[in-house]
């Protein structure tokens, strides 16, 4: 009589573990959907935050833009340089704060021949790799100073060269035929 009452009660025991176990399933199943739809709501509200944030940059950048136009407007910029009202620049010119600025050759504006910036790559293959940017007329003595103020090595202490001919102080880049992003390699004497 013992075993039979053991018995119903582990199978009364086991029919409660099993409802219990579905009311869990339940219960998850049903969390897990509030929960997909509370991440789909982060979600898009994350999404629309983005979109918010984006339109007020786009209203700054357009009220800087109008700013910097009024500025443009009151100080006479014209893209080239900033003409100063005459009486200024008289003034300017009697204290001798700033020497007179050199007009700008219009034809050189937009002429193609023009004399162009070229970047050379200069390589000691120690580690130091600058870009230098000068003029293909400038000499290689005065590329070397250009180097030298950039990483501060006197001139005369530095040797170019391409391969294994070295460049003279006294000859132009254009004589050499180097252009623009072409490498050369430094020495150090």
């Amino acid at each position: 009589m013992g075993k039979h009452k053991s018995r119903s009660r582990s199978r009364s025991h086991e029919k409660k573990k099993h409802k219990i176990e579905k009311q869990k399933q339940k219960d998850t199943e049903i969390e897990s959907k509030d929960w997909r739809k509370d991440k789909i709501d982060i979600g898009q509200k994350s999404v629309q935050a983005g979109l918010d944030v984006l339109e007020i940059i786009k209203k700054e950048r357009q009220e800087d833009e109008e700013k910097l136009e009024q500025w443009k407007k009151k100080v006479g910029y014209t893209g080239l340089k900033v003409k100063a009202p005459l009486n200024i620049y008289e003034e300017i010119m009697k204290k001798n704060i700033v020497a007179p600025v050199k007009p700008i050759n219009p034809s050189l504006l937009n002429n193609p021949q023009a004399p162009r910036m070229i970047e050379i790559l200069v390589n000691d293959r120690l580690g130091k790799k600058e870009r230098i940017k000068c003029c293909p007329q400038d000499k290689i003595g005065d590329l070397k100073k250009l180097i030298a103020a950039k990483i501060g090595v006197r001139p005369e202490k530095i040797r170019l060269q391409k391969q294994h001919s070295v460049f003279k102080d006294h000859i132009t880049l254009e004589d050499y035929e180097i252009k623009h992003e072409m490498c050369l390699e430094m020495y150090y004497n």
